[in-house]
């Protein structure tokens, strides 16, 4: 079911009553399901994309290859998942939404027993008064064929916004946050970006994912002239634009970086399955190949094919792979496909090491054929599986208070990090800007001033300057894996560089 936009209002209009039906619903005591929490806070947008895909699945034939790695975002053909929302306050009396829950001490909301709250954002420390709402909007493929890939970004983005709203907003604003899905369409994003300039207002773009329709979402964000800090990085328009600003590694440390922690292990021979589909997977492949990469590593490359993220059998490239003498093999896609990568190889006899971005790590842990061949990855950012300081203690925090049902996977952590460098960036302006509303001019302004920043370690030093041509290429990154005990950090939180 796709509700209309005239009963989306009205559900907006009663959101505390609709987390509270929810709540009942789930039967869970004061806690509430994911979908459940992300409906309160961003209009709905994660109830919607598990709604389409039940429906989707409901209508399909029924098949025994079913993907455990698909996860939510499965639209079907036809339906349109579209749920921005406010968190955080009124936008002008049209979207009633709920404030983010906090204790009553220091003027701060009274939270209800469903986690949403009744009252206004508290007065943070340091600010006289509060200042004016600031809107920031978050776009991306939450559908279709990298939806699973994405969904730990369209969760986290508003628990930062309850998190931090709870603190008393940023620079003395409260924030309110509009979420857009663009199902990887190229026209849609680019639509997506200047809806949320023109019609919500919004000041900067945060943890958007466009891994797919990174052509259309740039074309908005330079036409539109707001800046995009964070999100997917793993095409290289992340470094090419005077807009967007990658947190932490670009893709090139992330694909060479999931290569290099083979080399320890004596792999020096890699074969490499890209997608036809997006830029990024023959950015993957062209960083250890044509770039060189793989040779620095003592790698050779001894064989490659394309492939489709539609494709569901990789038999005959595992096949030539292992003719090839192949001691690993990178695939460059979609979450799903390094599953289907696993299961057709292992048909063949081929269970070596697959090489993959962490991004690409929303498969299912239980899936025995990724166990025995084991997985290798590089995060942009902290690796998700660790605590080992306050900031990301922080960020565990919030999730288990805000979505305790929640994935934590490196789009959450990758999102939570992009929103604590739009929180670094208002800081540095001071109170300059704590009663005046906020501008898209003060957050370059902002970004301007971040040298070296790791955000106390939940990225690598990361640099902008005001009005850059282009991000800096930081070529950083946290060495992750996969094997029977799960996703791990065999160097911990600590950063390597290629």
């Amino acid at each position: 079911m796709i509700r209309t936009r005239s009963s989306h209002r009205r559900l907006l209009r009663t959101a505390a009553v609709t987390a509270a039906v929810a709540l009942v619903l789930t039967g869970c005591g004061s806690r509430l399901d994911r979908a459940s929490v992300v409906a309160a806070e961003s209009g709905e947008l994660a109830e919607r994309l598990a709604e389409a895909q039940a429906n989707n699945a409901a209508a399909a034939p029924a098949t025994t290859d079913t993907d455990p790695g698909a996860g939510v975002g499965a639209v079907a053909p036809g339906q349109t998942v579209d749920a921005p929302v406010a968190a955080g306050t009124n936008t002008g009396g049209a979207v009633a939404t709920p404030t983010p829950a906090a204790s009553a001490t220091g003027g701060g909301a009274k939270a209800n027993t469903n986690g949403a709250s009744t009252g206004k954002t508290p007065v943070a420390a340091g600010c006289a008064k509060q200042g004016p709402p600031v809107v920031i909007g978050q776009v991306g493929a939450f559908s279709g064929l990298v939806g699973a890939n994405t969904q730990g970004a369209v969760n986290t983005l508003p628990v930062w916004v309850r998190d931090v709203n709870a603190r008393g907003g940023i620079g003395c604003h409260p924030v309110t946050l509009f979420q857009k899905d663009t199902a990887s369409d190229p026209a849609k994003a680019e639509a997506a970006v200047k809806e949320m300039v023109n019609v919500r207002g919004a000041v900067a773009l945060v943890a958007s994912y466009a891994p797919l329709d990174i052509v259309g979402f740039r074309k908005g964000v330079e036409s539109a002239k707001i800046v995009s800090i964070g999100g997917d990085q793993v095409t290289p328009d992340w470094h090419m634009s005077p807009y967007l600003y990658p947190v932490g590694g670009i893709e090139r440390a992330q694909f060479a970086g999931s290569a290099k922690a083979l080399q320890a292990k004596g792999v020096d021979k890699l074969a490499i399955f890209y997608c036809v589909e997006s830029t990024a997977c023959t950015a993957f492949r062209d960083t250890l190949d044509k770039e060189g990469y793989a040779k620095k590593f003592g790698m050779d490359i001894v064989y490659q094919t394309q492939v489709s993220l539609t494709q569901n059998d990789f038999t005959s490239a595992c096949q030539s792979a292992k003719n090839a003498g192949a001691k690993a093999v990178v695939f460059a896609g979609d979450a799903g496909g390094v599953q289907r990568t696993a299961r057709s190889c292992a048909t063949v006899g081929l269970s070596v090491p697959i090489v993959i971005a962490a991004t690409q790590a929303t498969f299912d842990p239980n899936d025995k054929n990724l166990q025995k061949a084991t997985v290798s990855m590089a995060s942009a950012i902290f690796p998700f599986t660790q605590q080992d300081n306050e900031a990301q203690k922080a960020f565990r925090a919030a999730m288990a208070r805000y979505n305790p049902t929640a994935d934590i996977n490196h789009a959450a952590a990758l999102t939570w990090s992009s929103a604590k460098m739009l929180e670094r960036a208002i800081e540095l302006l001071g109170p300059s800007v704590h009663e005046v509303p906020l501008t898209r001019d003060h957050i370059m302004q902002g970004l301007g001033k971040i040298k070296k920043e790791t955000l106390g370690g939940l990225i690598p030093a990361t640099s902008y300057t005001f009005n850059q041509k282009q991000a800096a290429e930081n070529l950083c990154y946290a060495a992750m894996a996969f094997d029977h005990r799960g996703f791990h950090a065999p160097q911990g939180s600590k950063f390597d560089c290629i």
